[in-house]
């Protein structure tokens, strides 16, 4: 069965719409991994200097 133009255009929107959901949240596993990434450093650094006080 052929599709209308219409519904094609609305696939097309939806496909849109779920495409900027995913990239939004990919940005945001970013910036949550970053900050994960600098909390670590913190936490190795902080270990470092505890080291070298025993």
């Amino acid at each position: 069965m052929k599709k209308r133009r219409s519904e094609n255009a609305d696939d097309t929107k939806q496909i849109e719409d779920h495409t900027k959901r995913i990239e939004d949240d990919t940005k945001q596993i970013e910036d949550d991994t970053k900050q994960i990434e600098d909390h670590t450093k913190q936490i190795e650094d902080h270990t470092k200097q505890n080291k070298r006080r025993q």
